[in-house]
């Protein structure tokens, strides 16, 4: 089963490389560029700690944030170890420095998608956005040869997993607001 999944992530990336564009290239790079460190989300999470209307989104959004990344960066990369698909050749120049951590997941899919469930539940009117903007996330990724599919898919399943249980669990849990 894991050798068709790899068989399946590698012609995906054959394809994806094949349709490289100058324009698609700085998109995406700067798209990707937003999600390290969660950058994009903490902009979107931060200014919400200083209006009460919505400091408890943007505490939420923090909290999913920071349990998908003990999840995924911090143990389930580690265990899993899978190299990353720049370490291979695609026929294509990395267009971004080369990551340093592992592959599986992808941690830019899951603190987007783990914000993306915060706001479906917390914060409906900005859902769509913040869905495209994960979803663009990941397939940024993927373009950029960093990420196979499956890393993506189980960032997209662990970001959404995490964002539900901050969610869940951030009513039980004592913060002493900012302001």
């Amino acid at each position: 089963m894991l050798r068709r999944i790899q068989e399946w992530d590698t012609r995906m990336l054959h394809r994806i490389a094949a349709r490289h564009t100058k324009r698609l290239d700085r998109i995406m790079v700067l798209v990707t560029r937003t999600g390290n460190n969660g950058y994009i989300w903490f902009l979107i999470s931060i200014p919400m700690l200083f209006l009460n209307r919505y400091r408890a989104v943007g505490y939420t959004g923090i909290l999913a944030m920071l349990i998908s990344a003990i999840a995924g960066e911090v143990t389930i990369k580690h265990i899993v170890a899978r190299v990353r698909p720049c370490s291979e050749e695609y026929g294509q120049e990395l267009l971004i420095k080369h990551p340093a951590h592992y592959s599986f997941p992808s941690g830019h899919t899951s603190a987007s998608f783990s914000m993306t469930a915060v706001m479906f539940f917390m914060l409906p009117i900005l859902f769509i956005p913040v869905l495209i903007y994960a979803c663009m996330m990941g397939l940024s990724r993927i373009y950029l040869l960093v990420h196979y599919p499956s890393d993506v898919i189980a960032g997209v399943v662990l970001g959404s997993i995490c964002g539900t249980v901050a969610v869940s669990v951030y009513p039980y849990i004592p913060f002493f607001p900012l302001l």
